[in-house]
């Protein structure tokens, strides 16, 4: 409410995983459950990453893996990420990836 959505995004992936990317690309905007609620979900790409310490909440149990994208789209194919918009956003950069 009343927060930008990129700023949102940038800093969630900085507390989550200590990441900053200098480029940010907007590739999607969908509802995440239309029957059920109106809440919307952004997807970005974000590129020219810089790596640091993470700095999740307390209730937040995270844990970071850096893979390739070809090897987290498999991992989506396989059925090891179930998270929806997840999917979405990592087979939309695999389609963007090998445009």
């Amino acid at each position: 409410l009343g927060t930008d959505p990129l700023d949102s995004a940038q800093r969630e992936l900085r507390e989550e995983t200590g990441i900053i990317a200098k480029e940010w690309t907007k590739v999607q905007e969908l509802h995440t459950s239309n029957s059920v609620c109106d809440e919307k979900g952004i997807i970005y790409i974000a590129r020219e990453l810089h790596f640091g310490p993470s700095s999740p909440e307390e209730t937040e149990k995270l844990m970071v893996k850096r893979v390739k994208l070809s090897e987290a789209i498999a991992m989506v194919l396989s059925g090891e990420i179930t998270d929806a918009i997840s999917i979405i956003g990592l087979l939309l950069a695999g389609r963007i990836e090998n445009q």
